[in-house]
């Protein structure tokens, strides 16, 4: 009796102990799924079960196949393919269930009506359409290492994938902050011509940035240069090397020869009337630029034994142009610069003009005796400075078909009743345009 009677309680525990564990089947419970839908969730609840369980489709209470099997009972739901079981895809029609179960079949449940599978449209939807692919930005120059020299042209170029709408560029400056947006309303893919470092109303300074690419419709899309790029100083190239001067100034040298009385040929002057002569055509304004700064010229003319007497005052520009010897072909132009320091033309009711002029020297001036003498340069009397083109003559200088012997600066008249003083001196130097 003893015995029976254990026999029995331990029966009852374990029998109690297995209808404590339950499966129900949630969905699909009736209605209409659409035949192929993707994703259809079949849901279920689990209650106590630790052994592994298996969905079976059913139609007309008859066994179809095998949807799932070997699932953790926890697991629901399972995304299903409508109709699809392990011999194919069910038929479209009606009185389908599903049976859920442990796989030792010891606790099941069944869908509490059947469904239908249904093909047209309506009531069965298309499946939903899946989730649209992220969307990408990517900078691709500058993208790290580069060195921009400040407002030289450079490129900015981006890439993107699945993007709409537009972007806008910024400036950062690397492990700092936004300094500002370069440029906005840019294709999601492109590319733009950038001065270096300069954004709306700035130029940023010279140091280490990154470019920024971020979408104008969702901020949390953006990309930037893998590493910074330098921003330097920006030193200008030039394609052909610039003269420091646009201009090589040559100044004049100035070798004075004093009066004489050879030419024209007429009486000699007593000393004491040279030398007054001399003391009024050699005024102080003339040496204000110390010794050799000035080219002087003048004549005088007087009654003297009812003839003319004239004295000669002149002197040669000298231009030491060794330097520039057998560079004709780069010399662009020449321009002679002449200005008058001091100057006296006593009229002395007079009816002859004072004359002066520049002579270019075909020979060596060593004596008081006039040299050979070429092309004249006129000297507009009267004006206080004044430019001359003697390019032709320089260029005859440099490549040696003529002699540098310099430039004679002479005054000089017809004698004149009534006596007459023409006199001036003068600063000169030579302009050179050097290619």
């Amino acid at each position: 009796m003893k015995k029976a009677l254990l026999f029995l309680v331990v029966a009852a525990l374990t029998a109690s102990m297995i209808s404590s564990a339950s499966l129900t089947l949630i969905q699909p419970n009736g209605g209409e799924l659409c035949l192929g839908q993707q994703n259809y969730q079949i849901k279920w609840t689990a209650v106590n079960i630790t052994a592994k369980i298996k969905l079976v489709l059913f139609r007309n209470n008859s066994k179809i196949g095998k949807i799932a099997v070997d699932l953790d009972a926890n697991a629901s739901p399972y995304n299903w393919q409508v109709g699809w079981y392990d011999g194919g895809m069910a038929p479209a029609g009606g009185g389908y269930k599903i049976l859920i179960s442990t796989v030792d079949n010891e606790v099941d449940d069944f869908s509490d009506a059947p469904f239908a599978l249904k093909t047209e449209s309506p009531p069965c939807s298309s499946p939903p359409p899946p989730p649209p692919p992220s969307s990408t930005l990517t900078i691709v120059s500058p993208n790290g290492g580069e060195s921009w020299g400040r407002g030289s042209e450079h490129t900015i170029s981006w890439t993107s994938t699945n993007l709409t709408g537009k972007v806008y560029l910024q400036l950062v400056r690397y492990n700092d902050r936004t300094l500002g947006t370069i440029k906005e309303n840019l294709p999601a893919s492109g590319s733009i011509t950038w001065k270096a470092g300069e954004y709306p109303g700035n130029t940023a300074p010279a140091g280490k940035y990154v470019i920024r690419v971020r979408s104008m419709a969702d901020f949390k899309i953006f990309d930037e240069s893998d590493a910074p790029f330098n921003l330097s100083l920006m030193i200008k190239q030039f394609k052909q090397p610039i003269a420091l001067k646009a201009y090589e100034t040559v100044p004049g040298i100035y070798q004075n020869y004093p009066g004489h009385t050879s030419f024209p040929k007429v009486s000699y002057l007593p000393p004491s009337v040279h030398q007054g002569i001399l003391n009024q055509i050699t005024p102080a304004g003339c040496n204000s630029g110390g010794a050799n700064s000035t080219a002087l010229a003048g004549v005088y003319w007087f009654p003297s034994s009812n003839i003319q007497v004239a004295v000669i005052y002149r002197s040669r520009i000298n231009f030491p142009l060794s330097q520039f010897a057998g560079k004709s072909g780069e010399l662009k132009s020449a321009k002679l610069k002449m200005k008058r320091l001091h100057s006296i033309h006593e009229d002395a009711n007079s009816g002859c003009g004072c004359n002066e002029n520049l002579w270019v020297l075909k020979a060596p001036m060593t004596a008081f005796d006039f040299p050979a003498i070429g092309q004249r340069v006129d000297v507009p009397l009267g004006a206080t400075e004044f430019t001359k083109d003697v390019t032709g003559i320089v260029k005859q200088w440099l490549d040696g078909t003529l002699a540098n012997n310099g430039l004679l600066l002479l005054a000089g008249e017809l004698p004149c009743s009534g006596g007459r003083t023409c006199f001036s001196c003068y600063e000169a130097s030579l302009l050179l345009d050097m290619k």
